[in-house]
């Protein structure tokens, strides 16, 4: 089971008295933690964090499982991700400027700041509408690759794809 966990108010106040031992990869997680994602995307965010650790924020009540956050697709309903060519095809219905805006707004969120950079720059590189649409198809492969249908799911979003 991979609940979706909040900070306690316990929780909150241990971020400021800083009075319990935490490792520090414990404390950068408890720092990060809130509702909007599945626990083990919050221990993939945070470099060296394990389950252990979630664990130990948990017994310590400084953290809670929480219930999903209101609007979001429960696996229950049975909603498919859109595919890498339905996005795809998204991308490739927007003009030049759409997808300028699209690839350097999102590059340094999804990559952070070296990676993302890179990105910029290849979109910056484009000369014509093709060259752009090949920039995005590389963005999209690398967030495919390195957070799987988590940044699929984002990106869905932030091309105004209904799922």
């Amino acid at each position: 089971m991979n609940p979706r966990c909040s900070k306690t108010e316990a929780g909150r106040a241990e971020i400021k008295a800083r009075a319990l031992p935490l490792s520090r990869t414990a404390r950068n997680l408890l720092l990060i933690i809130d509702g909007s994602r599945p626990a083990n995307e919050w221990l993939g965010l945070v470099h060296g964090a394990t389950e252990a650790d979630l664990e130990g924020l948990l017994a310590q009540g400084l953290v809670e499982a929480a219930a999903a956050p209101a609007g979001a697709p429960a696996a229950s309903q049975g909603k498919r991700e859109p595919s890498v060519e339905q996005l795809t095809a998204a991308m490739n219905a927007l003009s030049y400027d759409q997808l300028y805006t699209l690839l350097t707004s999102q590059a340094k969120e999804r990559f952070g700041l070296i990676k993302g950079y890179r990105v910029i720059l290849d979109v910056e590189k484009c000369a014509n509408l093709q060259e752009m649409q090949g920039v995005a198809q590389r963005f999209l492969n690398q967030v495919k690759e390195e957070h799987g249908e988590a940044g699929m799911r984002h990106l869905r979003v932030a091309l105004g794809i209904q799922g």
